[in-house]
């Protein structure tokens, strides 16, 4: 009688209250680099086998001043606990076309929305995407959420920037970022970073890659 009460006078049924939160954690795997022109990139193995959850993401950007016909992310699964014979593709995708513009930036401190840029071809002013800031110290560069942009002015971003920037780091308007699961059942994982497809003449891109895994459920 209890459960047909609540079904009848709260419209369904009874959603389910947890004693406790997933046990979660966030964690870099790969720190910024460079992909040279025809070179490929491999990621760090990482054991996902306690995990009940894995959840990456993967930036990327054309970091040089030539057309790009396309880049290869490849997430690699492997079902072994060691080893090199078993890894197979779980996912992959063609990515990064297009010839990037590249622009000098201003010295702005951390935390900074307006970002002055000399020029800003390639920047459209009412245009939401991805931009990706090279710094001169590689491990400080960062992705931002474009908003606007002030024609010869500046460009904003959603957040402010993480690290502080100057004129020797560089802004590049060809990036994107993508988030997957890899499901309960495999070992361990890597990604394969690809820049052979570009052709003699290709563009060189960066990487980065994080995780979040659960480990436990609540009980």
């Amino acid at each position: 009688m209890t459960l047909l009460f609540c079904l009848l006078f709260t419209g369904g049924t009874p959603e389910p209250t947890w004693a406790a939160s997933p046990t979660q954690s966030f964690s870099q795997v790969d720190e910024w680099a460079e992909v040279a022109q025809n070179a490929v990139r491999e990621g760090a193995t990482t054991d996902i086998s306690g995990n009940y959850k894995t959840t990456i993401a993967i930036d990327y950007a054309l970091t040089s001043a030539a057309a790009g016909t396309g880049a290869k992310m490849e997430v690699q699964t492997s079902n072994a606990t060691s080893g090199d014979e078993d890894w197979t593709t779980y996912r992959a995708f063609v990515t990064l076309t297009g010839t990037p513009d590249l622009e000098a930036m201003g010295t702005e401190a951390g935390g900074q929305t307006v970002l002055e840029v000399a020029s800003t071809t390639g920047y459209v002013a009412d245009e939401t995407r991805w931009i990706f800031i090279e710094d001169n110290t590689v491990a400080d560069s960062e992705m931002c959420l474009l908003v606007s942009a002030v024609t010869d002015t500046s460009v904003t971003v959603l957040d402010g920037t993480t690290n502080a920037h100057t004129s020797a780091d560089t802004l590049n308007n060809i990036a994107d970022r993508v988030i997957m699961t890899i499901p309960v059942g495999y070992n361990r994982f890597r990604v394969i970073y690809d820049n052979t497809l570009q052709g003699a003449t290709g563009p060189t891109f960066h990487t980065h890659m994080t995780i979040v895994e659960v480990t436990a459920l609540p009980g």
